[in-house]
């Protein structure tokens, strides 16, 4: 367990990183704009689906060990990667490495995600949606822990240190997964493709998967552009007295005057700071959302569907009034509502999976979490892309945000249906039994 909740607040820790990073790369020109970011996006996103791909299977097969030390490796190669590619290669030649890094933290970071989960649900199967969301509580924890210190961190060593000092983290992730033995795999010798067929007849399923889809790459959107949207949306900057045109024609025609606006005028400092603590806010809020979710299943034994809608509708409704406003405040306090909402769909979502086919639990979460996370090919990457056709190299995030609220929209549809079908499903069953005991 402590294994499992170390490797997932990593993964907190390596989700939070583009977010608190890529505004610095993309003025550095290591990404020139908003729609190179977002191929780095969903470049990073082939790579969680094509782990999600492969883990299940491993980790039914030959065993979790395996999964989570592959996964912590690829991590510190990408570590390694990046960090020796922003200090030994110039920006203008760096993109393809950088991309390829972005791949391999994919493949690595996500594999620590299907395997860690994979681990507490066989450990803790008697209290399964419960001890999923106590887990993801480390994700928020290191969601939260990178924004708050990755400016002090970067001022003292430079970009490249943050690189490394996530990189060391993983490294005692590392040491930790090869030490202790680990429960033997599930169906060393069975065939995943038996389960996979009987899993994807289940109707339940695609309709928890696609909005687990949405809400995946509801979420990585927010992390990963919050803190861009925050810095450079002209009426949020408007708001704040300050003048955008001017802001964007330093990008255009200064790389190091818009970094010393924003490292070291005291306003871009300040701009920079509120955006990067909203993120770590919102974090918070993802958090408490799990912490407060795991008691109402754990404790108050409320329905896993009826807890997956309510939080769906707190996170639309906050994400609409977060991306519509001009007011910085009234984004931070809208993303916390909406972390909130969101803090028990992930973890309930992949508990439900599990218990669709318990026999191969790791090959259940894996295949809902690669559909999932399938999510990440296309809103992320669209949110850059619909910023740059929209607003040209400078970008209008805002615009790219519809996409978003768009996602969060349908996942809230769908939770809706989902949870209509299986109450409609509980009353079918109980009138069988009533029939079958009057029989």
């Amino acid at each position: 367990m402590l294994i499992a909740f170390l490797g997932i607040f990593v993964y907190g820790l390596l989700s939070a990183l583009p977010g608190a990073v890529l505004p610095t790369l993309e003025r550095n020109r290591y990404l020139p704009n908003d729609s190179t970011v977002g191929t780095f996006l969903l470049i990073n996103a082939a790579g969680a689906v094509l782990a999600y791909i492969v883990s299940g299977p491993i980790i039914d097969r030959i065993g979790k060990k395996f999964a989570l030390g592959s996964g912590a490796a690829l991590v510190i190669a990408s570590m390694t990667g990046l960090a020796l590619t922003v200090t030994k290669v110039s920006s203008g030649l760096a993109l393809f490495l950088i991309f390829g890094c972005s791949l391999v933290l994919g493949l690595g970071a996500n594999a620590i995600v299907a395997a860690g989960h994979a681990l507490v649900a066989e450990v803790a199967a008697h209290w399964r949606n419960a001890a999923l969301n106590l887990l993801d509580i480390c994700f928020g924890l290191g969601l939260a822990a990178l924004p708050l210190v990755v400016q002090r961190v970067q001022q003292y060593g430079g970009l490249a240190s943050i690189f490394w000092s996530l990189g060391g983290v993983t490294v005692v992730l590392l040491a930790m997964i090869l030490v202790p033995r680990f429960p033997r795999p599930s169906q060393p010798e069975s065939s995943s493709l038996s389960g996979a067929r009987e899993l994807f007849r289940n109707p339940s399923f695609w309709l928890l998967a696609i909005a687990l889809f949405m809400y995946v790459g509801t979420e990585v959107s927010v992390a990963k552009w919050v803190v861009t949207y925050m810095e450079r949306d002209v009426r949020m900057l408007s708001s704040q007295g300050l003048n955008p045109a001017q802001l964007q024609q330093l990008a255009r025609t200064s790389t190091d005057a818009l970094n010393r606006f924003f490292e070291q005028d005291p306003a871009g400092i300040g701009i920079a700071t509120y955006a990067l603590r909203t993120l770590s806010f919102f974090a918070f809020a993802l958090l408490a959302g799990r912490l407060v979710s795991s008691l109402l299943l754990g404790v108050f034994r409320i329905n896993s569907f009826v807890l997956l809608t309510a939080g769906s509708v707190l996170t639309t409704l906050a994400l609409i009034v977060s991306f519509t406003t001009n007011s910085p405040s009234v984004v931070r306090t809208g993303l916390i509502a909406a972390g909130f909402g969101m803090g028990p769909i992930f973890p309930t979502s992949v508990g439900l999976a599990s218990v669709m086919m318990p026999r191969m639990a790791g090959t259940a979460m894996s295949l809902l979490m690669g559909v999932g996370f399938a999510g990440l090919l296309l809103i992320p990457p669209a949110v850059g892309y619909i910023s740059t056709a929209a607003g040209g190299e400078v970008g209008d995030v805002r615009r790219g945000l519809i996409a978003v609220m768009a996602a969060s929209v349908v996942m809230l549809l769908l939770h809706a249906l989902l949870a209509w079908r299986e109450r409609r499903l509980t009353y079918v069953r109980e009138d069988k039994l009533e029939i079958g005991a009057a029989g």
